[in-house]
C-alpha cells in the first residue's frame, strides 16, 4: 500500500514539474487548425466560430453541423468539456462511436465548446495570457458558468435558430452546468436536457491523488504560487517545446504503458478500454490548458464538503459577497431534465459521491451507474465499448425531450 501511494506521489510530481517547465520555456500555440483536420479527415463537415463573453474572454467552438448522411439536423447539441481538456475530447476515437461523431450521425448539430484558458481559447479583447497572468488567469470553473456558457449557449442559438440546445457536459462541464443554472437561472428555459458525465460537485469523498494533493497543499499553494507568478496549469499540448518531446516519445508502442500510467494517475484504475495506440491523437488534444485557481476552486469544495463560490478570505469574501462567507450554489434552481453517468472506479464520481448529489437534484431523469469493472473517469469519451455504455443512453434520454 505505502508503495502504491509512493509511486502516486512519484507521478503526481513528475506531472508538476512537467507543467512547471512549461510555466518558463516556449510560447503557446493554438488555433493551429488541428481540430478542423481531424475532423475534416473522416469527411466530416466543419466551422469554427469565434465569440466574446461579457467579461471580454474570445471564445472559440467547432461546429460539426450535420453527419455523414448531409440530412440537415433537427436538434442541437453543445458539448462541454472537463478541466484540463477541450472540445476535441468529443471527438478523439474518431467516427462512429465518438460521442461528437456519433450525435452527429444521429441528427445533431453538434458544437464543440473550448472554455477560456484551453488552447483554443487563450484569447481576450484587451488581455494577454503569456504576459498579463495574474489579471488573465484570475478565474476559476464559476465564470466559465457565469460567463462562457450563457455566451456560448446564446450564440447558438442565435446562428442557429434552435428553440433550446441539448448538453452534454464531462466532470468539469457538468459542475459548470451546475453553476449556471443555479445563477443564471433563465437558462434554464434554453436548456432541453442534459446529459452529465461524471457528475462532479459533492466532491468530499473524492479519490482523486490530483485533488488530494491539492486540497491537503491548499492554503500553501494559495500563498505560494502567486509569488512565482503562476496562474496557469499550462500542460504539453499548451507549448511547442512540449509537444515536440512528449508526442513522440509517446508514440512508440513501448512507451503506451508508461505513458498511460500517467494518465491514469488523474483518471482512475486503468480499465484496459481505452485504445492505446490513439495515445498520440490524445496528446495533441489533451490536456488542454486551465487555470490554477479552478483547481484551487475544487479544493475548497472537497475541505468544506460544501459546493459553494470561491472562498477568498472573510475580508475580500465581505466585499465580494456581502459575507465573511461565500455563497452557496443554488441546487433548488436546476431545474433542467438531468441524466446522471457514474461508475464505481471514477475517483471523482463514485456512487458515494453522486448518493450526496441525488437527493439535492430536483429533476434526475436517469440515474445509472455504468456496469463497468474498473471504468474510469476518461472512459466515458474514451473507451471502445461508449457506443453501447454511453452513446446510446445519452441519445435515449434527449429523444424523451
Amino acid at each position: 500500500m505505502a508503495q502504491h501511494e509512493m509511486s502516486h506521489s512519484a507521478k503526481l510530481i513528475i506531472l508538476l514539474v512537467i507543467f512547471f517547465e512549461a510555466r518558463f520555456f516556449g510560447e503557446v500555440f493554438a488555433g493551429d487548425g488541428k481540430t478542423e483536420k481531424f475532423i475534416k479527415e473522416y469527411n466530416y463537415p466543419v466551422e469554427t466560430h469565434h465569440y466574446e463573453t461579457d467579461d471580454g474572454y474570445i471564445l472559440t467552438a467547432h461546429r460539426i453541423p450535420h453527419g455523414l448522411s448531409k440530412e440537415k439536423p433537427k436538434r442541437v447539441a453543445l458539448m462541454v468539456h472537463g478541466m484540463g481538456g477541450s472540445g476535441e475530447n468529443y471527438i478523439t476515437i474518431g467516427p462512429p462511436d465518438a460521442l461528437g461523431f456519433y450525435l452527429a450521425d444521429k441528427g445533431y448539430d453538434v458544437w464543440l465548446f473550448n472554455a477560456r484558458g484551453s488552447m483554443n481559447s487563450r484569447k481576450h479583447r484587451s488581455l494577454n495570457p503569456n504576459t498579463e497572468r495574474k489579471k488573465f488567469w484570475n478565474f476559476s470553473w464559476h465564470e466559465i458558468g457565469t460567463y462562457d456558457l450563457p455566451a456560448t449557449i446564446n450564440y447558438i442559438l442565435n446562428v442557429t435558430g434552435a428553440d433550446g440546445i441539448f448538453y452534454v457536459g464531462h466532470s468539469q462541464g457538468t459542475t459548470t452546468l451546475f453553476v449556471l443554472l443555479s445563477e443564471v437561472p433563465e437558462m434554464n428555459d434554453k436548456i432541453k436536457a442534459a446529459a452529465l458525465l461524471a457528475p462532479s460537485a459533492s466532491l468530499h469523498h473524492t479519490q482523486s491523488p490530483l485533488l488530494i494533493l491539492a486540497t491537503r497543499f491548499l492554503e500553501l499553494g494559495q500563498k505560494l504560487l502567486p509569488m512565482l507568478n503562476w496562474y496557469e496549469m499550462l500542460m504539453p499540448n499548451g507549448n511547442e517545446l512540449l509537444n515536440r518531446i512528449v508526442v513522440p516519445l509517446c508514440s512508440p508502442k513501448a512507451m503506451h504503458d508508461i505513458c498511460m500510467d500517467f494518465l491514469y494517475v488523474i483518471a482512475g484504475t486503468e480499465s484496459g478500454l481505452v485504445n492505446k495506440t490513439l495515445l498520440p491523437i490524445m496528446l495533441q488534444f489533451t490536456p488542454s490548458g486551465f487555470a490554477v485557481k479552478q483547481m484551487f476552486h475544487y479544493a475548497q469544495v472537497i475541505k468544506t464538503g460544501d459546493f459553494k463560490q470561491f472562498d477568498y478570505g472573510p475580508k475580500k469574501n465581505l466585499k465580494m459577497y456581502n459575507d465573511t462567507k461565500p455563497p452557496l450554489y443554488k441546487f433548488p434552481n436546476m431545474k433542467v431534465p438531468l441524466a446522471l453517468f457514474y461508475a464505481i472506479e471514477d475517483p471523482y464520481s463514485n456512487p458515494t459521491m453522486v448518493e450526496e448529489l441525488r437527493g439535492k437534484l430536483p429533476n434526475i431523469v436517469l440515474d445509472y451507474q455504468v456496469p463497468v469493472p474498473k471504468f474510469n473517469h476518461l472512459d466515458y469519451i474514451l473507451a471502445y465499448n461508449v457506443k453501447e455504455f454511453i452513446n446510446d443512453r445519452v441519445l435515449e434520454v434527449f429523444d424523451r425531450f
